[in-house]
C-alpha cells in the first residue's frame, strides 16, 4: 500500500513538473513576442530593418553545421539553405580566436553619430536621434559582398532567408537574384558616392527613380575621420569631399527615404590599427599601408549587430578563376597595382576569425562568424 502511495504521488510530482515546464515556456514565448512587437512599434523610422524584431530567444551556439552554416538544429529549418553532403566539422575554439574576439569587441566598437552630438549644426535635424546599435540587433545575418565569385554559386534564396542582409555601395539585386537574393535591409556606402559628379554609382544614388537606393533600405555611411564631432559638434575639416552636407541635400530632396546613420570616425582607424595588430603579432601577413575595404567595415559593423555574421565571397572560393571584379560587370577586370584598400591582409584576418574550416571556405566562399554580443572576455 505504501509503495502504491509512493509510485501514486511520483506520478502526479512528474505530471506537475512537465505542466510547469509547458506554462514556462509558453510565457516565455509570449514574452518575448510581445517584447519585440513592442520595440517594432517604438521604432517608426526604420522600414528597411523589417526583420529588426526577428531576434531570437535561443543564445546558444547552434547545435550542427550544413556545408560550413551553422544551424540551430531545432529550430526555423528554413533559416539557411545549404545543400551538400554529410556536415562537414566546425573548427574547434582556439586561443587566438578568442583573443582576436575580444581585442576587436574591446578596441573596436560601433556606433553612429547621432543628433545630439551634432547640436549645434544647422542639420542636426536631418541625423537619427539614436546610434544605430541601440535600436536593432539581429540573430542571423548575410554579408553580401559584390564578388564575381557570387556568379558560380547560387545563394539568393539562402541569403534572403536572414534576419537581416548587408550589401554595399551600388551593388544591384534585379536580374541576379539567383546569386545574391533580392533582399536588402541595409546598404553601406563609402564617401565617394554622396559627391554630385552623377557618374556611375553616384548617378543612382542621387536619382529618383533609382532602384538600389529605396525607401525601405537604411542606409549607413562608413566613416575614415572625415566626419568628426567634438564638444562643438560637427567637424568637418577632414571631410574633403564634402560628404555631410551632400548628405544633408540628399535628405532635404528624399524626405521620404530613411536617414543615413554615419559611422563614428574613428570606426575605420580602429579596424586598421586591428589589422596591423593581427598581423605584427600573428606573422601571418604584413602591415597594409592601406585602409580597410568598405565590406571590412560591413563585417564588422555586423558582428556588433547580429549573433551570428555569414560573409559570402568576401573570401572568395577557389571555383572563382576570374579575374573579373564584380558580379554585375562582366567587363571590369581586377588590377591588383590599382588597389587601394588591405584586401589580403582583411581575408587572412577573416579566415582566422571564422568558425568554418578552410577547405569549406575554400569550396563554398561562405565564413561564418561569431557575433561580438555572445562573446564574454575576462
Amino acid at each position: 500500500m505504501r509503495t502504491r502511495r509512493l509510485l501514486l504521488f511520483g506520478t502526479g510530482l512528474c505530471v506537475c513538473v512537465m505542466i510547469y515546464g509547458i506554462l514556462t515556456k509558453s510565457l516565455m514565448t509570449r514574452l518575448i513576442f510581445d517584447t519585440h512587437k513592442a520595440i517594432g512599434n517604438e521604432q517608426p523610422q526604420f522600414p528597411g530593418l523589417q526583420n529588426a524584431t526577428h531576434q531570437s530567444s535561443f543564445t546558444g551556439e547552434p547545435l550542427q553545421t550544413r556545408n560550413a552554416i551553422l544551424v540551430e538544429a531545432s529550430r526555423n529549418a528554413s533559416t539557411l539553405t545549404h545543400t551538400g553532403g554529410n556536415p562537414p566539422q566546425v573548427k574547434r575554439d582556439s586561443k587566438l580566436r578568442q583573443e582576436m574576439l575580444c581585442q576587436l569587441k574591446k578596441n573596436v566598437p560601433f556606433s553612429t553619430i547621432t543628433r545630439k552630438q551634432a547640436f549645434k549644426d544647422k542639420n542636426s535635424a536631418f541625423l537619427p536621434e539614436e546610434s544605430l546599435e541601440k535600436l536593432v540587433h539581429f540573430n542571423s545575418c548575410a554579408v553580401v559582398s559584390s564578388s564575381h565569385a557570387l556568379r558560380l554559386h547560387t545563394y539568393g534564396q539562402e541569403i534572403d532567408s536572414h534576419d537581416a542582409v548587408l550589401r554595399f555601395n551600388c551593388a544591384p539585386t534585379h536580374g541576379f537574384e539567383k546569386f545574391v537574393g533580392n533582399r536588402t535591409d541595409i546598404r553601406l556606402i563609402n564617401t565617394y558616392i554622396p559627391l554630385e559628379n552623377y557618374r556611375g554609382c553616384r548617378q543612382e544614388f542621387w536619382s529618383e527613380n533609382s532602384t538600389v537606393f529605396k525607401s525601405d533600405t537604411t542606409l549607413v555611411v562608413r566613416n575614415m575621420d572625415a566626419i568628426n564631432v567634438g564638444p562643438d559638434g560637427v567637424n568637418l575639416k577632414k571631410d574633403k569631399h564634402h560628404v555631410f552636407s551632400n548628405l544633408m541635400k540628399y535628405k532635404k530632396t528624399y524626405p521620404n527615404r530613411t536617414m543615413s546613420y554615419i559611422q563614428r570616425a574613428d570606426f575605420g582607424k580602429d579596424i586598421l590599427a586591428e589589422l596591423a595588430r593581427f598581423c605584427n603579432a600573428t606573422k601571418m601577413c604584413k602591415k597594409s599601408r592601406w585602409t580597410p575595404s568598405t565590406g571590412m567595415f560591413g563585417v564588422v559593423m555586423m558582428m556588433h549587430l547580429c549573433d551570428w555574421v555569414h560573409v559570402y565571397d568576401l573570401v572568395p572560393s577557389k571555383k572563382n578563376n576570374t579575374n573579373l571584379v564584380y558580379y554585375y560587370d562582366e567587363t571590369r577586370v581586377w588590377k591588383p597595382a590599382k588597389d587601394r584598400h588591405s584586401y589580403h591582409e582583411e581575408q587572412i584576418y577573416i579566415k582566422t576569425l571564422s568558425l568554418t574550416p578552410d577547405e569549406d571556405i575554400e569550396d563554398t566562399g561562405v565564413v561564418l562568424l561569431q557575433g561580438l554580443s555572445q562573446i564574454h572576455c575576462g
